[in-house]
């Protein structure tokens, strides 16, 4: 903590021996050298900003900073007839209670239990849903082998990585639908958008930990106790609360509001990196622009259900939904007694919303086939309120100096699926603040 009886004394003495200032501020000088624990200013508290803070607050003094009422940002419930929808995110985790999330929620001391789903996931095809293990028997013998082949290649990393990953599965009809709906749902891009660079590090994340999970609670499930971990590390977290300047010293970093002026040792931002930009003294984007990735989300009420499952469905032949899940299928608190939360995906292709939308709720009229449905809420997700702020393979770097630091959805892992990405960029940040810290000793 800081030397408050250095800095009493100094205030008590100037006005009797000016000549002691010098003094005694090069004793607190030492000290703030010496100190283990840094102050540390997070500006945003998306799950990225809650996610550094639960870290960072068992070694340091942290203080968040959120404009807006309720922390969470795209990942946390909002409560609608009694269901939990959420402002963003789909209730899962993408690689469940084994990935890099739930693993800095262990290390956080966060108690969230995450049910893996089985299976993984499935695909519909013709009616039908399919393992993807069982695509490459709806093929005919020559697509097989080469649908095989791409599939041995992608384990391996045997590919071009300068192509798409659309240009990857081309030859295949079926396989590039796969990709696409795959690519939509988790990335929210075509397959023809999605680097393959990316593609090889998600294929290794996931023979690493596995697919997808449900955390009980859903989304908000997983906050609660990131506030309470913060919290009880003495942690601040102050809403409402809208920074409109970072400023960048050599030896300090501030964060500035209309009623705001703090000093901390350094400042990790949780804002998208164009506005962290737009905002701070610093240059960030240096290279290539992030592209912000756009999609749809549609909420639907049925008592009926539409999979027996826990993981994802996704929709290769629709017209425009990639997947959708029934979170309910794992945590019945999720929706009225009686009913299930379906929730499904889509890129948004065009900038005509509208159509997209319509595009949407017409694949959801053939996928529940008779079965009785209403459609609770519709989201869409673009401009200032993306699926993420950088689509993979335009994130940035999350240091851009040793005292300004990204998190969150603009600045991901390479290969990390939504916020198993932005969990891998909050462990490089954490990594380095304290190694730092440790090397100034």
């Amino acid at each position: 903590m800081k030397n408050v009886y250095l800095d009493n004394l100094l205030l008590i003495n100037v006005h009797k021996c000016p000549c002691i200032i010098k003094q005694f501020q090069t004793i607190i000088q030492h000290y703030d050298f010496m100190r283990d624990n840094m102050r540390i200013g997070i500006v945003g508290g998306g799950l990225g900003g809650l996610l550094t803070a639960a870290l960072l607050s068992k070694n340091h003094d942290v203080v968040i900073f959120e404009k807006l009422p309720f922390v969470g940002g795209r990942f946390t419930n909002i409560e609608y007839k009694g269901f939990q929808l959420t402002t963003g995110a789909l209730h899962m985790i993408p690689h469940g209670n084994d990935g890099y999330l739930a693993r800095l929620l262990r290390e956080c001391g966060c108690n969230v239990k995450i049910i893996n789903s089985n299976p993984d996931g499935l695909f519909r095809v013709n009616g039908k849903d399919y393992a993807y293990k069982d695509l490459f028997n709806l093929v005919g013998l020559k697509d097989k082998l080469k649908a095989l082949k791409m599939a041995a290649n992608l384990k391996i990393g045997n590919v071009d990585k300068s192509m798409s990953f659309g240009e990857f599965l081309e030859s295949v009809d079926l396989a590039l639908k796969v990709g696409n709906a795959f690519t939509g749902w988790a990335l929210s891009l075509t397959a023809y958008e999605t680097p393959m660079e990316e593609i090889i590090e998600i294929a290794k994340n996931y023979h690493k930990f596995g697919g997808p999970g449900i955390p009980i609670g859903g989304c908000k499930g997983v906050i609660d106790e990131l506030v309470r971990a913060i919290k009880n590390n003495n942690g601040i977290i102050k809403v409402e609360c809208e920074v409109k300047s970072i400023e960048i010293e050599d030896d300090k970093a501030y964060v500035i509001g209309e009623e705001l002026n703090e000093e901390f040792d350094v400042v990790v931002s949780n804002l998208s990196p164009k506005l962290t930009e737009k905002i701070s003294n610093v240059k960030i984007i240096k290279g290539k622009e992030p592209r912000p990735s756009k999609g749809i989300k549609i909420c639907v009420a049925t008592k009926e259900g539409l999979i027996k499952h826990n993981g994802v469905l996704f929709t290769p032949e629709c017209e425009r939904i990639n997947g959708l899940n029934q979170v309910t299928n794992v945590d019945k608190s999720l929706a009225p007694e009686g009913y299930h939360l379906v929730m499904t995906h889509q890129t948004q292709l065009t900038n005509n919303v509208k159509k997209e939308i319509d595009l949407g709720l017409e694949d959801i009229e053939r996928l529940f086939n008779g079965k009785d449905y209403e459609i609770l809420h519709i989201q869409s997700y673009r401009d200032e309120w993306p699926v993420n702020h950088a689509s993979n393979g335009t994130d940035l770097d999350n240091i851009v100096n040793d005292k300004l630091y990204l998190v969150g959805d603009g600045a991901k892992g390479k290969g990390g699926i939504e916020v198993e990405g932005i969990a891998m960029g909050v462990m490089k940040v954490v990594e380095y603040i304290n190694s730092l810290n440790k090397t100034k000793k």
